[in-house]
């Protein structure tokens, strides 16, 4: 499977070097080959996922995370698909605002794992974490294990409440076990408030093999790439972004579920890198595209081979 990360201008603002430095981003969670989602039958009382105990994120003064988060799982085949949302309707708790971008008045997260055939006995989890926001350190907000003694199809919806007014704004993960081991990790950002940017703000998107560890402006611009490379960079410009203007890629390997990340917030002007590294035995060869998304919005689609 293929991994991802994304560096920004660490100068430009405080905020962005924290994130440059503790943020983990799992672009891989999402690839795989997807089962076919079948009509899921209707939860049992056993998948229903109580509250948990309200949570309260809190500042500097904590102890911060040490152990690695938000790492590479393996997706069993009996999940076939995990969404972050804003509510959960119905028996079988369909997804209801499916995003990776929240406010920080969303009083009530919800990760909603669909499983297809899942085996009986089924210890299903979440643990959420805070990876990045101004004020706080990384830390664990909570973890919660169901049984899904019946296995089958279905959705199970987690949830987490906060007894904080307002979700501190930065960049969280969700991660979802199964029988105690990672099967794969969501990652996602509270937003304060709108931005209403469109592609404008691009002012230009580069495929490279490498950029300035300063500045993270492209070196050696090309659309070809070997499969050996330590990664494959899609920088983009922004120009005058106005404050909280969300980007994201969306990469399409060949033969593979697309991988997608969104990072935090970000404003001014400056290059965002979004960056794909390879699998033990290097890229797979032919034809790839990148996707650039401003607010959600396709902006730009950038074509490349690996050779």
């Amino acid at each position: 499977m293929l991994s991802g990360r994304w560096n920004i201008n660490p100068f430009a603002s405080k905020t962005i070097a924290l994130v440059l430095l503790s943020a983990v981003v799992l672009l891989n969670a999402c690839g795989g080959d997807a089962t076919p989602t079948p009509t899921p039958a209707p939860a049992p009382t056993s998948t229903s996922l109580p509250a948990p105990t309200a949570t309260t994120i809190v500042s500097d003064k904590t102890t911060p995370q040490t152990a690695k988060v938000c790492a590479p799982g393996e997706t069993p085949t009996f999940i076939s698909d995990v969404v972050l949302a804003k509510d959960a309707q119905g028996a079988n708790y369909e997804p209801v605002g499916i995003t990776e971008a929240f406010e920080p008045s969303q009083a009530t997260l919800h990760a909603i794992v669909t499983l297809v055939n899942a085996p009986k006995n089924l210890q299903l989890g979440a643990t959420w974490h805070l990876i990045q926001a101004s004020g706080y350190k990384p830390q664990k907000i909570d973890a919660t294990t169901i049984e899904v003694a019946d296995g089958g199809s279905r959705n199970v919806d987690f949830t987490l409440k906060g007894t904080q007014s307002a979700w501190p704004v930065g960049s969280y993960c969700v991660e979802i076990y199964a029988n105690d081991k990672l099967a794969l990790a969501k990652s996602f950002t509270v937003i304060a408030g709108e931005s209403n940017a469109g592609s404008n703000v691009i002012q230009d998107i580069v495929l490279a093999e490498s950029v300035k560890p300063d500045t993270f402006d492209p070196i050696n611009p090309t659309d070809t790439f070997k499969k050996n490379a330590e990664a494959i960079h899609a920088v983009v410009r922004i120009l005058d972004a106005p404050a909280n203007t969300q980007l994201s890629a969306k990469w399409f390997p060949p033969s593979q579920e697309p991988l997608d990340f969104a990072l935090p917030p970000v404003d001014g002007t400056r290059w965002l890198d979004f960056r794909l590294t390879p699998p033990p035995d290097g890229f797979p060869a032919g034809e790839y595209k990148v996707e650039i998304y401003v607010n959600q919005k396709l902006a730009d689609t950038k074509t490349f081979t690996v050779q």
